[in-house]
């Protein structure tokens, strides 16, 4: 058995599970972070059971499992509990039923990650890019410098330096869309440090983010699931309005995507990054600059690779299938 988990709305996971029910007869489960199921779950037996609406498995029946989106998938199991005119006694039980919430979270992980093969990490799904950064440069990874303050003068004199400078997000930034009747999408970007971004800002803010910029001869999307790596060159450069942040995607002229065979020392370096940040799968970001120099700008355990995938027929989806079906009995 396959067990998945994953979000309603990735159509990733779907094409994934195209490819297991035609590369095997095995049966999968999928069990989405943003749906609300009946859930019945008892530890006992040194085992999880557990049945989600009617689907019903021991973890001791999966030989697979991909954990694709979300950190733990099952919800109300620890219903609020309110202390009519208490409030401090209503937060604190809050808090202490959210410890226990974790507390019977990290256990199934850890029996999951103990009874079958998992591909993909929950504890891994939103790693501290500031601390990505500095593992990779002990590595041996280029990276753009970077700095962290609250200070204005601090962005002033970076501004002042003459060099290219870019600010965005410490983690991972605002991507929402309000599927009501608004349809609003909200997000934020990378971009470019100017005097238009002190504009009305106090001496001291809250703490922002500054990376030098390197200019780009193109920059790579790479997929990585164990040692194998797929990777494209985006010549996103080319476009004014994609060159510091190519999310700003041109719909009518979009970038030029292609295949890109990665050297053997980056690859190197790559995995032992990911060792070291305990994940078997998920994207790296990098940039090439005129001289062909690589630079690491940051990984992300459940990004997109579908469009990666399709553009550069990378067979992505066929590799996670694969993988995932290679431990059925």
């Amino acid at each position: 058995m396959i067990l998945i988990f994953s979000s309603s709305g990735d159509p990733s996971t779907l094409d994934v599970m195209r490819w297991i029910h035609h590369l095997s007869g095995a049966r999968v489960v999928r069990i989405n972070a943003d749906e609300e199921y009946r859930v019945e779950l008892t530890f006992a037996d040194d085992d999880f059971h557990v049945r989600v609406n009617d689907d019903a498995f021991r973890l001791a029946d999966v030989s697979s499992a991909w954990l694709r989106k979300g950190g733990f998938w099952f919800k109300g199991l620890f219903p609020a509990v309110t202390a009519a005119g208490r409030p401090a006694l209503t937060r604190h039980l809050g808090q202490m039923l959210e410890r226990e919430n974790r507390a019977l979270r990290d256990h199934f992980h850890y029996v999951l990650r103990k009874r079958c093969a998992v591909l993909g990490s929950a504890h891994g799904s939103t790693p501290n890019k500031l601390v990505v950064l500095e593992r990779a440069r002990e590595l041996g990874l280029r990276t753009p410098p970077f700095s962290v303050s609250n200070l204005r003068s601090h962005a002033q004199s970076l501004l002042a330096s003459g060099d290219g400078y870019v600010t965005k997000a410490m983690s991972d930034g605002l991507y929402l869309f309000d599927a009501t009747d608004s349809k609003t999408g909200y997000y934020t970007y990378t971009e470019a440090l100017g005097p238009q971004s002190l504009e009305g800002a106090a001496e001291r803010g809250a703490p922002s983010f500054f990376q030098r910029y390197v200019e780009k001869a193109f920059e790579l999307r790479i997929f990585f699931l164990d040692d194998q790596f797929r990777a494209g060159a985006i010549f996103s450069q080319n476009d004014e309005k994609t060159r510091v942040d190519y999310r700003k995607y041109n719909d009518e002229r979009p970038n030029r995507v292609i295949p890109f065979r990665l050297p053997q020392e980056i690859e190197h370096k790559l995995s032992l990054l990911a060792r070291a940040l305990d994940l078997n799968t998920g994207s790296f970001d990098m940039i090439v600059d005129a001289q062909g120099e690589y630079y690491l700008l940051e990984v992300n355990p459940v990004g997109q690779f579908g469009p990666l995938s399709e553009k550069c027929n990378l067979g992505i989806e066929r590799m996670i299938a694969e993988r995932l079906v290679a431990h059925e009995h």
